[in-house]
């Protein structure tokens, strides 16, 4: 149709995780220690424990394990080979930090940064996403730090016209460490619920509007100063979020239950039981779905 779009060549280093870090190796971004195999017997000589092991190319969390001993990494590549499309695994470095994703639009190759979103997770070995928080808690510095950071990666990886979301770690000494970047809206809510509610970007219109081959329109809409979403992985986090709702009326956006049942194990992001987004003016409504996360 001739419409504008990402060129297609680009596309295996856009989607593919071994592809992408090998991309951001030779571009010279600090990359961490990683390498793909299709064989679950493979030399552990090169390992140092801990490692991530997940495949090259699935997305919510599926298969995705902390690895920190030899005896673990048979099973996680197993599983991980099980869920990948191309029957491939990438071993990489554990990666230390607060983890962050950066929501961005590109047109004709310029990304414009619309939010910054902090991400909570579970603990290893698996890190499924418990909720996000908008804006993140990042300093002036920090955000036009990461700013940059994730520009120079969206044009190493020739993202020109097209939504993203790039999901790091900084580290204690103040590094970003890019996970992974999708050339896609952020899901998870992300895209769709949080940043027009905390920036009052029309985002879906942006990303249709670049498809079409029309101008962004960056008129900010009527919205809050705060976005969170928080996902259900058992009957106390329904109850917990029950609580905050009744304690500060108005702020739940929208809520969803994918099941009655809130005793099967959740396992990766396809199976958490359901979720509840807030929004509200007020911190403090963000700093009680925070301090859930946090216990």
């Amino acid at each position: 149709l001739n419409l504008p779009c990402n060129d297609p060549k680009y596309l295996l280093i856009q989607t593919n995780k071994y592809h992408m870090r090998n991309a951001f190796r030779k571009s010279g971004l600090e990359t961490p220690f990683f390498f793909m195999t299709k064989d679950i017997n493979l030399n552990q000589e090169k390992i140092k424990f801990p490692v991530i092991v997940k495949p090259t190319d699935r997305s919510g969390s599926r298969a995705i394990c902390k690895i920190t001993e030899s005896e673990m990494l048979q099973d996680a590549i197993t599983d991980a080979l099980a869920e990948s499309f191309s029957k491939e695994a990438i071993i990489e470095e554990f990666i230390e930090g607060d983890e962050y994703s950066c929501e961005s639009i590109s047109i004709c190759g310029k990304h414009h940064i619309l939010a910054i979103t902090k991400k909570f997770t579970t603990n290893e070995p698996n890190f499924i996403e418990t909720a996000h928080i908008q804006p993140s808690d990042l300093n002036e510095s920090m955000y036009n730090k990461v700013c940059d950071a994730v520009q120079s990666a969206l044009d190493v990886l020739h993202v020109r016209n097209s939504a993203s979301h790039a999901e790091f770690r900084i580290d204690r000494f103040g590094n970003i460490r890019f996970i992974e970047i999708g050339a896609r809206m952020g899901g998870d809510c992300i895209g769709s619920h949080l940043v027009p509610l905390s920036s009052g970007f029309d985002y879906l219109r942006m990303i249709i509007d670049v498809a079409v081959g029309n101008d962004i329109v960056f008129k900010k809409l009527p919205h809050y100063q705060y976005a969170a979403v928080k996902f259900l992985l058992s009957n106390e986090d329904k109850e917990e979020c029950e609580k905050i709702e009744a304690k500060y009326p108005g702020t739940v956006v929208e809520k969803f239950r994918n099941t009655s049942d809130f005793c099967q194990q959740v396992c990766d992001s396809g199976s958490r039981m359901g979720y509840t987004v807030f929004a509200s003016n007020d911190k403090l409504i963000i700093e009680e779905v925070n301090g859930l996360v946090a216990e």
